[in-house]
């Protein structure tokens, strides 16, 4: 599998506990937003599927619905992913070839589970390609729910793009040994050594992407993985953008010229979920 184009945009505003994309409005729909900055031409000419990344079914539940008679915005305080999704599909032109689409929720390794998905149809010719994208618009009900887990972590809003086929060309990022793991603790908010080290790959790579949240947890979790390759963190420049995290930030390791070689990327989520997988530039 691999890469073959990729987009992302990244807060760069700091209001104190989390990052802003300064551009977004906090009071309107996130979505049609995203779509407006993104100003992605996406157009389907083969049969392709669409993986709509969410860090949790609901966090889409302050985007809300403007009602044609009066023009008043509405929460739409359920399910709000599959609006979001709908939304972005109406965007795409030659819909005909969409044959796939689904939406994923799986807290912080939602980007990773949806790249397990496309390896899956991809190797099983369900489609030819997959397109993934992904947007956070932090809201009060973010800042509020980390707060009350006393999760000492500075937020931040993001969105990305990737478009992936199972071909192997020179202007492609090959993807590799994807791994999508599901661990039952007690704890949800316990990332051991032990799990995360079942990420590590047989063979020598030359950066790690962790998941780098900062917490005591996790830093102890990840310590396996950090002596591997030189570590990459980034939430500690974008905040964390909770289930988009792994995604955005690979479209950032893509995009930075001085990352080169095999890069691990990987990411753990409330609840025990894992993954990895390993990118070549």
């Amino acid at each position: 599998m691999q890469i073959i184009d990729h987009q992302s945009i990244i807060g760069t505003e700091n209001r104190g506990n989390y990052i802003a994309i300064p551009e977004l409005d906090r009071l309107a729909p996130s979505v049609p937003q995203f779509i407006q900055l993104a100003d992605l031409s996406i157009v389907l000419d083969k049969p392709t599927a669409f993986i709509y990344v969410d860090g949790f079914s609901t966090s889409q539940s302050e985007s809300g619905i403007n009602t044609p008679s009066n023009n008043k915005y509405v929460p739409a305080l359920k399910s709000g992913s599959s609006y979001a999704m709908h939304e972005w599909i109406n965007t795409f032109k030659g819909r005909n070839h969409l044959v796939h689409a689904n939406i994923v929720s799986s807290t912080c390794a939602a980007g990773i589970q949806a790249m397990h998905e496309a390896d899956q149809l991809l190797k099983y010719r369900v489609v030819e390609e997959v397109i993934i994208i992904g947007g956070e618009r932090i809201t009060g009900d973010t800042l509020r729910l980390f707060g009350e887990l006393r999760i000492p972590i500075t937020c931040g809003d993001g969105f990305f793009y990737l478009k992936l086929n199972n071909e192997i060309s020179s202007n492609g990022y090959v993807v590799t040994d994807v791994k999508w793991k599901y661990k039952y603790q007690t704890n949800p908010f316990l990332f051991t050594q032990k799990t995360l080290d079942t990420l590590i790959p047989d063979y020598l790579v030359d950066f790690v992407k962790l998941h780098g949240t900062g917490t005591k947890s996790n830093i102890e979790g990840e310590i396996g993985l950090s002596r591997i390759g030189t570590p990459i963190i980034y939430k500690n420049t974008i905040g964390h953008t909770q289930g988009i995290s792994s995604l955005l930030e690979t479209c950032l390791v893509l995009k930075d010229e001085n990352i080169k070689g095999a890069i691990l990327v990987t990411a753990n989520g409330l609840g025990g979920f894992y993954g990895s997988f390993t990118l070549t530039k």
